[in-house]
């Protein structure tokens, strides 16, 4: 009698990427892709990425859409949020204003995915000695009366947390759909 052979499931998560332009989503996006800070351009409606990571022997491939912050742009999101499995919404720890966007981007894609998992990232932390105009305790303010599980800073020049916003989003995915 021969072993038991243990095959890789395979999964495909959609995930939206979300904020206001420029605080950093598609310059996110590459440094998690190619592992180098690559300065991004503005972003014209989406863009999509894919990205895999392995979790407890599940291997699962994410699809990014990485939306345009614009608002010119924003009237494309609720189809684009369709069938989303998680949403990073993001804003820039040194642009107020970015923060102050939030429940727009969170309700757009709240009320257009079913329950997906919301992580928040606050981007651009190298220049937070320098620039920060939004303090971490503000953001865990937003981050639990929204409900969100998961928070994390993060630095595309320096990578920081970059790859385990992904991962963590990955499990979460996982735990919620009971896989």
């Amino acid at each position: 009698m021969s072993p038991e052979i243990n095959p890789t499931q395979r999964f495909v998560f959609k995930v939206v990427v979300v904020g206001d332009g420029g605080v950093g989503k598609s310059t996110m996006i590459q440094r998690l892709i190619t592992g180098h800070f690559i300065a991004q351009k503005i972003t014209i409606g989406a863009d999509l990425a894919s990205y895999g990571v392995n979790v407890d022997n599940k291997e699962i491939k994410l699809q990014i859409w990485d939306f345009a912050g614009e608002k010119r742009f924003r009237f494309f999101l609720p189809n684009y949020s369709r069938g989303a499995h998680g949403c990073i919404i993001c804003y820039d720890i040194t642009r107020y204003t970015s923060f102050q966007n939030l429940p727009e981007w969170y309700n757009i894609v709240k009320d257009n995915a079913i329950d997906p998992v919301f992580i928040l990232v606050g981007g651009k932390e190298d220049l937070a000695d320098m620039k920060r105009t939004v303090t971490s305790e503000e953001a865990a303010k937003f981050q639990n009366e929204y409900d969100i599980s998961y928070f994390f800073e993060t630095s595309s020049k320096s990578g920081l947390n970059n790859h385990i916003i992904f991962e963590t989003l990955s499990k979460a995915i996982l735990k919620k759909k009971n896989l």
